[in-house]
């Protein structure tokens, strides 16, 4: 069995002054990236999912936030 790491939605919407800021994402942040570092130390694959709105009107995940 392999493993691999999987980061989604560590994404500035989540953060303070946001669009939808969560509770505890600067923690959760640097939690993912001693995950990240440890995956990446180990050679091990890491996949990242972004999500991007490019539907008119939207409010969040706009390009360049």
């Amino acid at each position: 069995m392999s493993e691999a790491l999987l980061l989604v939605d560590i994404q500035n919407d989540y953060f303070t002054g946001g669009a939808m800021e969560l509770v505890d994402m600067e923690k959760a942040a640097k939690n993912a990236a001693a995950l990240l570092g440890l995956f990446r130390k180990k050679s091990q694959p890491v996949y990242h999912v972004r999500h991007l709105s490019l539907r008119e009107g939207s409010t969040f995940f706009l390009p360049n936030s």
